[in-house]
């Protein structure tokens, strides 16, 4: 029986889906830079919550779906991702030891170099300018934070994900 409630794994495959959706649902062009990446806050948290579930290849598969998505350079966020996930792997103890708002600023931290990253991945190309916009995605992340955490943890808890 504990095995069973052990192995709700579409539980985690659903989030991640959800957040694929919403994050690909159209945004007014003056908020577009306002807009939260869903799915890589999902993977944070997961990578916190379950972190023996959830890895960097994990990061890098959800990655190449982003890059996917937006059309961007096939690997610039599979890079970013992958990077962000290692980091977060490696120092879940003491992320998870957090306070809720310090936890909010080490995700704006980590949002802001995914898109540097991200950025420097596009630099690459000759026609690409520096727009500071793209870090006020970091910012509606970490604010988004701890209202994102608070729902994951409720719905991991109901459904008895371990």
């Amino acid at each position: 029986m504990s095995q069973y409630h052990s192995r709700r794994s579409w539980v985690i495959w659903l989030s991640f889906l959800v957040a694929i959706v919403l994050q690909i649902m159209p945004w007014p062009e003056q908020f577009f830079v306002f807009r939260p990446t869903l799915l890589f806050l999902c993977l944070i948290y997961w990578l916190l919550a379950l972190p023996h579930r959830i890895s960097v290849g994990t990061g890098f598969v959800l990655g190449v779906i982003t890059d996917l998505l937006h059309g961007s350079i096939l690997g610039a966020h599979a890079l970013a991702f992958s990077m962000i996930s290692f980091l977060v792997a490696f120092k879940f103890q003491l992320i998870r030891n957090m306070s809720l708002w310090q936890q909010a600023l080490v995700v704006l931290g980590l949002s802001s170099l995914m898109n540097l990253c991200v950025f420097l991945a596009h630099v690459v190309l000759p026609k690409t300018a520096f727009h500071p916009e793209v870090f006020w995605n970091g910012v509606v992340n970490g604010i988004l934070w701890p209202w994102l955490f608070l729902l994951m943890r409720k719905i991991r808890r109901q459904f008895s994900v371990r």
